[in-house]
């Protein structure tokens, strides 16, 4: 069986290539995330031939205060991958021009111009109800909602269109991520470790810690690990043949 970890920021830890090369030896399939264009950019060359880790093109909604979307840096790239993410929107602590940057940023990445046959995985802190409604506009099929922590009513409703939630270890402390965790459908399940974000008794998460962490899960979720690699492979075979 193949762990999988649908959400990581590989490039955030002291030392991006030992964790990469972990990923690959204990053959976790990992979507390596990014922030912007240009740090796919920067990591295209040296992620190209991995088997297990996935590069993928993001632009954070929290760095639009400081950075504008790179449009034809994103259309440059966007080519040589079929993983997207980290995007979405982020309204917290930003002003109404921000906003409208992480609103317009995000109709353009996700637009039917490039979301066919690729997979988004996308930050909705506080904002799903607008990050559903976009990807229902532009009529995305893929998408992973990243360490969802909203209401449950729109949980239901993101769960109808058929799209998914990688679950994080960091929620299975929290009372509303465990009311979460109950409340997603199984066939939705997937599995993220934000690393090196989300930590464990102040510990960051390494590859090596996985197997650990998901037998945490199976003692709220049953066959976890089988449920997340059905379900992933099921996503994968989506985006090949259903887009």
């Amino acid at each position: 069986m193949v762990l999988i970890d649908t959400h990581v920021h590989i490039d955030f830890y002291s030392d991006p290539l030992s964790i990469a090369l972990e990923y690959e030896r204990l053959g976790i399939y990992t979507m390596f995330v990014t922030n912007l264009p240009e740090i796919f950019n920067k990591h295209l060359s040296s992620f190209s031939n991995f088997k297990f880790v996935r590069l993928c093109l993001g632009y954070h909604p929290q760095v639009s205060s400081e950075y504008k979307l790179n449009k034809k840096l994103f259309m440059k790239s966007i080519v040589s991958t079929q993983y997207i993410g980290e995007v979405g929107l982020d309204f917290q602590n930003v002003d109404k021009i921000i906003i409208k940057r992480q609103i317009e940023a995000l109709k353009f990445i996700t637009s039917e111009q490039f979301n066919k046959g690729r997979i988004y995985t996308v930050h909705s802190r506080g904002t799903e109800d607008e990050v559903l409604n976009i990807l229902i506009e532009n009529n995305v099929k893929h998408a992973i909602f990243h360490w969802y922590s909203g209401k449950v009513t729109t949980l239901e409703k993101i769960a109808e269109k058929g799209y998914y939630f990688s679950l994080n270890p960091r929620m299975l402390y929290t009372k509303n991520g465990q009311k979460i965790i109950q409340r997603i459908p199984k066939k939705s399940i997937l599995f993220e470790t934000d690393g090196p974000f989300a930590r464990i008794n102040r510990k960051i998460i390494t590859p090596d810690t996985l197997p650990d962490i998901y037998c945490e899960f199976e003692k709220i979720i049953p066959n976890f690990e089988d449920t997340v690699f059905t379900n992933f492979r099921r996503l994968l075979f989506e985006k090949d043949y259903l887009s």
